[in-house]
C-alpha cells in the first residue's frame, strides 16, 4: 500500500474529495485522522496535543480506536498502515466501515497539516513513495464556507476577519506552489469548481494518477453525489499577491457569486449529470 495525502485549504471540497475517492475498491482516505501529526509526536516522545491550525477532535479519536496499535519498535510506515486499515475496517464517526481486500492507497485528509514545513520533511523521510492530490476552491467561496461552517458549531479559522481569512488561504496555497517545486509529478491539483461539474472526468484523471483503473461504478456514484454549492459569496479587498495566486487557478476575485447566478449553476449541473 502507498500512502496518498490530501492539501490545500479547507473548506475547498476535500471532504467530498474523500468520499467519492472511497468510492474506488483501491482507495481508503481517512477523514482528518491525524495520522502524521500523531506520528510525528510518538516518535520525538511528546505528549500528544493539538495542531496549532486545527482542533483535536480527529486525533482524539485515532488515539482513542486505534492508539494501541503504536509501536515503537516499527517504522512509522508500518504504524500508519495499522492504524488506518483499523479505522478503514471499523469506520469511524465520519466514515462507515469498509472491506478492501485488494487496497493500494492508504492516506489522510488533513490539508493544512499536510503542508506544514514541520510535517513535510518527517512525511518525505519515512514516505518517500507518497503521492499529494491538492484541491483549491474559489477564495471568497472558502471564506464564505467558513463562516456557514462557523456558525453552526464549527471551529474553523475562528475570530478571523474575511481579509485575514484570505490571508491564510494565501498562505496554505503558497505551501502547496513550494511542495511543487520540490516534488515535480508527485502532486496532482484540481479545482473543486471542476470536480462538481465534470466529476467523472476529473474523478478519471486522479484515478490515472494514482494508476488505479477508473472504476465506472464509482464514477458514476461520484458524479450523482457531486453538484456545485448554492452558497454566495462577496468581493473581498484582497493584496496583490492573493490576487495573482488565484488567478493562476483561473478565479477572479473582482465577480462576487451572487444567489441567482450559484442557484442556477447548481440546477443546470443537476440537470445535465441527470441526463448525461
Amino acid at each position: 500500500m502507498r500512502p496518498l495525502f490530501i492539501i490545500g485549504n479547507k473548506r475547498s471540497g476535500t471532504s467530498q474529495l474523500v468520499r467519492i475517492l472511497n468510492l474506488h475498491p483501491e482507495i481508503f482516505i481517512a477523514h482528518e485522522s491525524d495520522i502524521i501529526w500523531i506520528l510525528h509526536q510518538f516518535y520525538r516522545q511528546e505528549p500528544f496535543r493539538a495542531h496549532e491550525w486545527d482542533s483535536d477532535l480527529g486525533m482524539k479519536h485515532t488515539l482513542s480506536a486505534a492508539g494501541q496499535l503504536l509501536e515503537r519498535n516499527r517504522p512509522p510506515g508500518e504504524n500508519f498502515q495499522a492504524v488506518l486499515s483499523h479505522l478503514m475496517t471499523q469506520g469511524t464517526p465520519w466514515l462507515p466501515p469498509v472491506s478492501k481486500p485488494g487496497i493500494r492507497w492508504l492516506g489522510d485528509k488533513k490539508p493544512f497539516q499536510h503542508t506544514d514545513p514541520r510535517l513535510v520533511p518527517f512525511i518525505l523521510e519515512h514516505f518517500p513513495d507518497a503521492l499529494f492530490l491538492h484541491i483549491v476552491r474559489h477564495p471568497c467561496a472558502v471564506v464564505a464556507s467558513s463562516d456557514h461552517f462557523n456558525a453552526h458549531a464549527g471551529d474553523f479559522w475562528l475570530g478571523l476577519s474575511a481579509s485575514e481569512k484570505l490571508q491564510r488561504w494565501t498562505y496554505h496555497e503558497k505551501r502547496v506552489e513550494e511542495m511543487k517545486l520540490q516534488l515535480p509529478g508527485r502532486i496532482h491539483t484540481l479545482r473543486y469548481e471542476d470536480l462538481c461539474r465534470q466529476t467523472e472526468l476529473e474523478l478519471t484523471a486522479v484515478f490515472h494518477f494514482l494508476g488505479v483503473s477508473p472504476d465506472t461504478r464509482a464514477l458514476k456514484d461520484a458524479a450523482r453525489q457531486t453538484l456545485p454549492s448554492g452558497r454566495t459569496y462577496s468581493k473581498i479587498d484582497c493584496p496583490v499577491e492573493t490576487l495573482q495566486l488565484a488567478a493562476r487557478h483561473g478565479y477572479d476575485l473582482e465577480k462576487p457569486a451572487g444567489r441567482m447566478r450559484t442557484l442556477g449553476a447548481r440546477w443546470y449541473w443537476k440537470l445535465a449529470k441527470r441526463f448525461h
